[in-house]
């Protein structure tokens, strides 16, 4: 039987410092060397995912952005991605500026991922921006109006304010054709909250079975904490929440691991490979 391991990152396989600790890497490296199928599922883009996924040495496709992108990590291409019709996107545009809101939309722009807005008027996109620039060089670039560049291959838009601001503007997601939403709190900052919209042909899910389908995999054991990782349980045969995962994501997972703080994912991988003479 060939299975496939896929982990989340923040909050899962991530140490609250939004790191790989030293123990995951080993251990997954360690598994990866002998032969064992693992990749990662992230809402992360790709300039911010592939420098935290440094430590591991990766050799299959990671899914990033919700499953917005598949990326190959050997031959360093988009083997896939879904963009949002411009129509759909001016529409989202007018909904979040009738709500007084600021977004990031995300492009891919010749094979290089650009991050738009048009005003920094929020706090907390500003903050956003700046941490994300210092930390990952992320390529940020300010338009007059991101109606201008709605055609330019839009694969996500995020917005990140208080629950408050942002659930009138989620609800009426709803019924916006051509789009799919993520709603959730900040692992790092319980303030937030994030608000991800991208196209209803993509999800984690549909990543998952795009990864199962091209690799021939039997068997899908997937890892998450959040809301956002509800998709990538849909998708896998055994799900396994973290102990610090959101409840709802507990109560729908197969079985509870240890946290991420205590390298859960990893070494709960390393005692089921062991167990099947796989480590030896």
């Amino acid at each position: 039987m060939k299975r496939l391991f896929v982990s989340d990152l923040d909050g899962t396989l991530l140490n609250g410092n939004a790191e790989v600790s030293e123990k995951t890497a080993q251990i997954i490296n360690q598994v990866i060397g002998k032969g064992i199928d693992f990749t990662i599922s992230t809402a992360r883009t790709p300039a911010t995912a592939l420098k935290i996924i440094e430590p591991l040495h990766l050799n299959l496709p990671v899914m990033m952005m919700n499953g917005v992108l598949v990326y190959d990590m050997k031959s360093k291409r988009y083997l896939k991605k879904e963009t949002m019709d411009e129509t759909v996107v001016m529409v989202l545009l007018g909904l979040i500026k009738t709500k007084g809101l600021n977004c990031f939309l995300y492009a891919l722009d010749q094979g290089e991922f650009v991050a738009y807005y048009d005003s920094v008027e929020s706090t907390s996109l500003n903050y956003f921006r700046n941490e994300w620039i210092m930390k990952y060089n992320k390529k940020f670039a300010e338009v007059d109006d991101l109606s201008l560049i709605a055609g330019n291959d839009i694969i996500y838009c995020m917005l990140r304010e208080p629950k408050q601001q942002l659930e009138g503007l989620y609800r009426e997601l709803s019924v916006v054709n051509g789009v799919k939403a993520d709603f959730y709190q900040d692992v790092y900052n319980e303030e937030y909250y994030m608000l991800e919209i991208y196209s209803d042909k993509a999800s984690k899910k549909e990543a998952l079975d795009y990864l199962r389908k091209e690799g021939h995999y039997d068997s899908v054991i997937a890892f998450g904490d959040n809301l956002n990782d509800k998709a990538l349980l849909e998708g896998s045969d055994y799900f396994y929440a973290v102990s610090n995962a959101h409840p709802e994501i507990q109560n729908m997972a197969h079985s509870i691991i240890p946290s991420n703080e205590e390298d859960g994912v990893a070494r709960f991988i390393e005692q089921m490979v062991k167990q099947t003479g796989e480590m030896e």
